[in-house]
């Protein structure tokens, strides 16, 4: 079904095993959340992944992204894509490319990319 914008703001749905949980992300979480991750997307993010995290296509190539889109992946990828790139920057293991996201992500605490998560996937959640 159709979940409203305000309702994804507020609860989560992850399928285990089959069986849907509902975990309630309180309003006071996401009121603190949301500046931390803005401030963070701003200063880490936005250059590359766009304004509202759309990315940014390649001017060689128009039909393929430079920087993909970050506003429609799921929290959990999310998270593992920064926690990947963090690792990355922390054992000094990345290639040129990889480094673009390595450098932000490496800089980044747990509590940052739990903010920017949620921040991401909250606010610059594309409409499907």
């Amino acid at each position: 079904g159709v979940v409203p914008k305000i309702m994804r703001q507020i609860f989560h749905w992850p399928v285990m095993g089959g069986i849907g949980l509902l975990i309630i992300s309180t309003t006071v979480e996401m009121s603190i959340a949301a500046p931390v991750g803005l401030a963070l997307y701003k200063k880490a993010c936005k250059k590359c992944h766009g304004k509202l995290g759309e990315g940014k296509k390649s001017k060689a190539d128009p039909s393929k992204f430079k920087y993909p889109p970050i506003n429609q992946l799921s929290e959990e990828n999310l998270g593992k894509a920064i926690n990947k790139y963090r690792e990355m920057w922390q054992r000094q293991t990345f290639n040129k490319t990889e480094k673009k996201m390595a450098k932000p992500s490496g800089k980044l605490s747990d509590e940052d990319i739990k903010a920017l998560v949620a921040f991401i996937t909250s606010k610059l959640k594309k409409n499907e």
